[in-house]
């Protein structure tokens, strides 16, 4: 099945939610979620950012791709990652994210982030440390 996600930076933070429903409840995972029927992957993240975050998005950039599982046993997923520039606006957890955080980029809490295909695109992405991440979005 496949999903699109969000990887919003600001000023060397990632904002993260924390996922409210199984799989993996409680644990962080980036801002996104499944297409529906005739969605493209900008579509299905757009809506997605407004059902999940009360936001829009102003922009959006092609980041990369990862295949999981939907929790340990789970059904297959792909998971399309897009950087997002959001349009000005008040960001709001609603629909399955119980809360909100920016989290530096160099301190990602990585043992709590939800699906492990997110953990090692982050990691090759965005690095250890802020001075790494030479390739998300100025």
């Amino acid at each position: 099945m496949p999903a699109a996600n969000a990887l919003i930076v600001r000023g060397g933070r990632l904002l993260l939610g924390r996922r409210a429903r199984p799989p993996y409840a409680g644990m962080w995972d980036t801002p996104g979620g499944f297409f529906e029927a005739g969605e493209s992957a900008e579509q299905a993240l757009r809506r997605e950012l407004c059902e999940e975050l009360g936001v829009t998005a102003r922009r959006l950039r092609w980041a990369g791709g990862v295949a999981d599982r939907y929790g340990r046993d789970g059904f297959p997923v792909l998971s399309l990652f897009f950087w997002v520039t959001l349009a000005p606006g008040r960001l709001r957890p609603a629909d399955d994210v119980s809360e909100l955080e920016w989290f530096a980029i160099d301190r990602l809490p990585y043992s709590r982030i939800a699906f492990p295909s997110t953990r090692r695109l982050l990691r090759g992405l965005l690095g250890t440390a802020a001075g790494e991440a030479s390739s998300q979005p100025r």
